[in-house]
């Protein structure tokens, strides 16, 4: 495996297992370091480890820790309170307070990538 071209991480958060492994293929295949989390709360305690990430693919409903819990808390925190978080959600939620942008599951490909490159250069 060849190093990122962007040191900083993206952060995954998915309860779907097929989800988080496509996403993971897409990036890293792009050149991106991508850290999973199940729920938020591994979200956050994995934040611990990783450093500060270029952007968070949050989705929103999830079990433990949702995407609204998880925003919160993040936005709590000064260390991640400018981190690009993007809701990745198959819900018709608008864009909620404290992250920066939207994907509609399913997504394509394309948009995806544009999102990324827009957060993380």
């Amino acid at each position: 495996m060849t190093e990122p071209l962007y040191p900083h991480p993206i952060l995954v958060v998915d309860d779907d297992p097929d989800i988080r492994e496509a996403l993971r293929d897409i990036l890293d295949d792009a050149g991106y370091n991508v850290v999973l989390a199940f729920h938020g709360q591994m979200a956050l305690e994995l934040l611990g480890s990783i450093g500060q990430p270029c952007l968070v693919l949050l989705d929103w409903m999830m079990p433990v820790m949702d995407g609204a819990q998880f925003l919160h808390l993040l936005r709590q925190n000064p260390l991640y309170d400018a981190v690009t978080v993007i809701l990745c959600t198959a819900s018709g939620r608008d864009v909620p307070p404290g992250a920066q942008g939207l994907l509609r599951k399913p997504f394509e490909l394309d948009e995806l990538l544009a999102a990324v490159a827009a957060a993380c250069g």
